[in-house]
């Protein structure tokens, strides 16, 4: 099972190491109150990287099978006594990851699991060849295995008097007990209700006089083992093992710490990642919290546990990878126990600090245009924002600041994403006020080698190229000391003022000593704060050391967004290292447009998007140019390579995420990263409304959610336009298309959802307009469906009379909401008059406020006034995209989207493939027009199903009108969504004898699609009746509307009887009409004449 298992994780993921892992401290814990997750690329890599981050160094540790749960389980236990991290391995070969982690930990003692069925001989003679001292726990079977590590244990000194036993069969109950087990200092012992499997345990519980509590029901182990062992207490289990789990943790409570919390996974059969979690959670006596599946009822009450227990103090700790424990899980927990999810302040009177509390996607992080300050977005010429290396905190620099005392609402957007791509958050709003009283100082100064200074001030300050002369170095100015001002670059910046200056200098710094000085500010000039308080002159003094050998490749590694991560050993020269012509991938040269070094990596990691075309599938070599120098300027050899595997992944992308975040924003999430140029192509979204009408065109555009244009990434945002807005309710969303960035990409299947809109648009007044029958009555038009008690309410309107007085509407006016309340009839009495005049019963102009959308939300801008209009020729127009044709019986229908509701429908205005309808009808916005069957033999029906997708909507000199008598506007478009099903014409079927075409043509009333010709060899069953024969197609050919099939030359003869019959397996039939503008087909269904047998005579 876990081979299955790891082979899908290694298909599925190719990044092993992120730019900054070695950079990681020795010792790092999780953030307080937020999860850290550690999970790597499998199972190996993960238990590697949890030694490695929560031990610094390690004199034992414990190795154990990654395929056997019961004798790795009985580990947890001893790692806990001798504080030793938990590694795996194959059972033949010493994995890499784990050998990685040795060389790291340098252990005097590995402790083996296990017999050689489970760690072979050549892996302990390998290990003993390193040099470590090897202890062998083993036994014959996991019972007596477990009970070699328990002796171990009372050897090391636990005291065996009491004891915890746990079901041998099953590993997570026993995972939830080793924990606390390891917690109260007892030894785990592994159970069953066989009693030759028991003979060991109860010949170690018999010596050592224990006091055995047993975890679970009579099914772990019943009265009568229970007896025979003696126990003392039963801790019952739960309905599943998730249940036990909590039982567990809310039996044992009071042993159990909160300054630290595990969780892991335990869904399915696999235990690797609990295990490690259950070691980690031994090690500090914490709670190990097993979760299910993203919608799980269990991952629910797991959640509650943890929101109740926790603190913001809370170090949370999430034992693998996002397919194990989703992003989605992750972002609850944090959300749950969250007090603010982001904070802002200001840093003086031009930047502001936000700080998340959670790591953030660069990307969404510094795009400005998520920011708003007093309801207003900031923009790149006037603002900038940069995350910083917790990649939690951004600073936002303004180039105009603003006054002291200054107080103003600042807005941050739901579009900035965590560093997974999840929303974070809805938008957040935040007063702040603008402060500053205090001197800018230098923060922190920083050498990399002998050859870069970076330089942070404590606040943005007004500096610039020209100001860098005034900065000193041993008394001499850095413009003369080889600085190179093209590399030398401002962070934080916006305008005339930065945070930092990164100093490059093309000769080294002298080694030794230095001082550095920076002269006293000048308000308004240089090195002065926006409130013009300068800095003071600061001199630093810093050594410049040299460091001799070569530097090399630590590591080299390739994502699937694109992106080559070069590690070295050491901090690398900013002018080389980042020159992309000292590159190569297998052979050929690189054109990145991106190359920089990884945001936190002291210059270790440089990472260069690449073109896929370049690399292959399995090994890929990087060659470096020995030009490329480290920071104190040594080269790196002449040759130096490294290569990087790239597996051939079959996984399909997947939409793990779907998310409307508001009327005119969705999120979608793929399980890994797709291709731009799909996943951005409109074509390949569907969406209907909830009557199914396709309402695609409503889609403004897609894009990548990080922002940048043409990025592949795994998020994408459906954006909308406010007239677009998705207000309703059941929208369905197809997805279909969509394809993966792998080098032999993958496609995903069709995805369907259906989900409910978010009604926070206000509506608006489109016309308002005086009845062109009748002059003492007006129509106001709105956007959408509005409340009717809103729209009945008199005091909601008011007018402008001739003397320019605004009045309230006389007492006596009649108001009558529309049919679908998307306007609103006012009939003033007759002695006003709708006219231009001077008198107090002219109305000129007519006011609407307060009126309230079906929502609730009220009018936008509450109040609109506007004179009455008299156009007339301003009526609805159809909406493109929208034509429909379809079979409604055996009549044929036509339906579109106007704009607006029309009141009156004249069949004459309208022509479909040339063809007038028959009939008509009107609901709401939609036109559904009729060809009957039967008329004039159905003449009409058959023009229009044989132009096909190609057939023609036009609407000509128009008559139809609105219900304030507007007429509807003149317009065309192709049928957009063609869903009749092909029919056959029998009177058209032949067969033919002639040498070299023997074959039988199929005719149908309109088009059929050729591109999957090769699928329709089974569409139907031929039989030479005078030959008693069944006939096999050896070809089969589409041209218009007619399916040709061929047979073997002399099958068929002049004058045979060849009978036809559909196949009578829907699965059989793939004749499918041509694609229409939707890009759909219909698939043929066979009539019952088609599915009898009809006889053709050949010719």
């Amino acid at each position: 099972m876990w081979k299955t298992y790891e082979r899908f994780i290694i298909n599925s993921i190719f990044l092993f190491l992120i730019c900054f892992l070695i950079l990681i401290p020795e010792s790092v814990h999780a953030a307080s109150g937020q999860v850290s997750r550690i999970g790597e690329i499998n199972r190996y890599a993960t238990a590697a990287k949890s030694a490695t981050t929560n031990w610094t160094s390690s004199k034992n540790v414990v190795l154990v099978c990654s395929e056997i749960y019961a004798d790795a389980v009985s580990g947890v236990t001893l790692a806990r006594k001798l504080d030793a991290p938990i590694l795996l391995t194959t059972s033949n070969l010493l994995n890499l990851y784990t050998k990685s982690a040795l060389d790291t930990l340098k252990p005097q003692n590995i402790y083996i699991i296990g017999g050689t069925s489970c760690v072979s001989q050549n892996i302990r003679n390998e290990l003993k060849s390193y040099g470590y001292n090897l202890i062998e726990l083993s036994g014959n079977n996991r019972y007596e295995t477990n009970i070699s590590v328990a002796n171990e244990l009372v050897k090391l000194g636990v005291n065996a008097l009491n004891v915890m036993l746990v079901s041998g069969t099953g590993f997570s109950d026993a995972l939830s007990a080793a924990p606390i087990a390891a917690a109260k200092g007892q030894i785990l012992l592994l159970g069953s209700n066989d009693d030759d499997s028991m003979a060991p345990v109860l010949n170690f519980i018999k010596s050592n006089n224990s006091n055995a509590t047993v975890i679970g029901t009579q099914n772990v182990l019943n009265e009568n083992m229970y007896n025979k062992i003696g126990a003392v207490k039963r801790v019952n289990g739960g309905a599943n093992r998730f249940e036990t789990n909590l039982n567990m943790l809310n039996e044992y409570q009071d042993i159990l710490k909160n300054d630290k919390l595990f969780i892991a996974n335990a869904a399915g059969e696999d235990f690797p990642d609990p295990l490690i979690a259950s070691s980690l959670a031994g090690k500090w006596s914490s709670p190990l919290v097993l979760v299910d599946g993203d919608n799980s009822p269990s991952t629910e009450e797991a959640l509650n546990y943890i929101k109740n227990k926790v603190t913001n103090l809370t170090d949370l700790n999430a034992i693998g990878g996002k397919n194990v424990i989703s992003d989605n899980i992750i972002s609850k927990i944090n959300n749950a126990i969250s007090n603010d999810i982001v904070s802002v302040t200001t840093n003086g009177l031009n930047q502001i600090k936000i700080t998340f509390n959670t790591e953030v996607n660069k990307e969404t992080a510094e795009s400005v245009g998520n920011y708003q300050i007093d309801g207003i977005d900031l923009t790149p010429n006037i603002s900038s924002a940069s995350l910083q290396d917790d990649n939690k905190t951004v600073l936002v620099t303004l180039a105009n600041p603003y006054s002291q005392y200054r107080n103003a609402i600042f807005t941050v957007k739901s579009t900035v994403l965590d560093k997974n791509l999840n929303v974070i958050t809805s938008n957040v709003e935040k007063e702040i006020t603008f402060l500053d009283t205090t001197t800018p100082k230098v923060q922190s100064f920083t050498l990399y080698g002998n050859n870069k200074l970076i330089l942070e001030f404590s606040e943005p300050i007004r500096i610039s190229t020209d100001n860098l002369s005034s900065m000193k170095i041993n008394g001499q100015s850095i413009m003369g000391l080889g600085l190179n001002t093209s590399l030398s670059t401002f962070y934080e910046k916006s305008e005339v003022w930065s945070m930092g200056v990164v100093l490059y200098f093309d000769i080294p710094l002298k080694e030794g000593v230095n001082t550095f000085k920076i002269s006293r500010g000048i308000s308004g000039e240089e090195f002065d704060n926006a409130a013009g308080f300068p800095i003071e002159e600061t001199s630093i003094n810093f050594d410049v050391n040299s460091l001799d050998g070569n530097p090399q490749i630590a590591e080299a590694n390739y994502t699937t967004d694109g992106i080559i991560y070069i590690t070295y050993n050491r901090s690398m020269d900013t002018k080389t290292a980042l020159n992309i012509n000292n590159y190569k991938i297998n052979g050929n040269a690189l054109t990145s447009s991106f190359i920089n070094f990884c945001q936190g990596s002291n210059d270790k990691t440089v990472e260069i998007k690449v073109l896929n075309s370049l690399l292959n599938i399995g090994s890929n070599i990087l060659s470096i140019s020995d030009n490329v120098k480290d920071a104190y300027g040594n080269n790196i050899c002449n040759g130096s390579n490294a290569s990087f595997q790239i597996e051939d992944s079959t996984v399909k992308p997947q939409i793990t995420q779907f998310e409307i975040l508001d009327s005119q924003t969705i999120n979608i999430k793929f399980n890994q990263y797709v291709m731009n140029i799909y996943a951005t192509n409109k074509s390949n979204y569907k969406l209907l409304d909830s009557d199914g009408t396709d309402i695609s065109y409503k889609i403004d555009e897609i894009l990548p959610a990080t922002g940048v244009n043409n990025d592949n990434t795994n998020t994408y945002t459906m954006k909308f336009t406010k007239d677009n807005a998705l207000t309703g309710l059941n929208y369905t969303l197809s997805i279909k298309n969509i394809i993966d960035t792998n080098l032999k990409p993958n496609v995903m299947d069709d995805y369907t959802v259906t989900f409910n809109g978010i009604d926070n648009i206000d509506p608006k007044v489109t016309a308002i307009v005086q009845k062109s029958d009748n002059p003492q009555e007006i129509v106001i038009f709105f956007n959408e469906p509005m409340d009717i008690d809103s729209l009945k309410n008199s005091l909601n309107y008011y007018f402008v009379d001739g003397t320019g007085d605004t009045e309230a509407l006389p007492y006596n006016t009649v108001i009558t909401p529309g049919e679908d309340n998307t306007y609103v009839l006012i009939k003033f009495p007759s002695n006003y008059i709708l006219s231009y005049g001077t008198s107090e019963n002219n109305v000129l102009k007519v006011g609407v406020e307060y009126v309230k959308d079906k929502s609730l939300n009220t009018l936008s801008g509450i109040a609109y006034v506007d004179n009455i209009s008299r156009d007339y020729s301003t009526g609805p127009s159809l909406v493109l995209n929208t034509v429909k044709i379809f079979y409604d019986g055996d009549d044929l229908k036509v339906q579109f989207i106007l704009t607006s509701d029309l009141d009156n429908l004249n069949l004459n205005d309208f022509k479909i493939a040339g063809m007038t309808p028959d009939g008509g009808t009107i609901s709401g916005r939609k036109v559904i027009l009729t060809f009957a069957s039967g008329i004039q033999d159905n003449v009409k029906i058959n023009t229009v199903k044989s132009a096909g997708v190609n057939a023609l909507l036009t609407i000509e000199n128009p008559i139809s009108k609105d219900i304030a008598g507007r007429t509807l506007k003149e317009g065309s478009d192709n049928v957009y969504s063609m869903q009749l099903p092909p029919r056959t014409d029998s009177s058209l079927w032949f067969a033919s004898s002639a040498k070299g075409t023997n074959s039988v043509t199929i005719a149908f009333d309109e088009d059929i699609d050729d591109s999957i010709y090769g699928l329709y060899y089974d569409d139907f069953i031929f039989t030479n009746e005078s030959t008693g024969g069944k006939l096999n197609p050896t070809s089969v050919s589409v041209n218009g509307k007619n399916v040709t099939y061929k047979f073997e030359d002399g099958s068929i003869k002049s004058g045979d009887k060849i009978d036809i019959h559909a196949a009578l397996s829907p699965a059989d039939v793939n004749i499918r009409s041509k694609k229409d503008a939707s890009g759909e087909n219909s698939v043929y269904i066979p009539s019952e004449y088609d599915l009898r047998i009809r006889t053709v005579i050949s010719k």
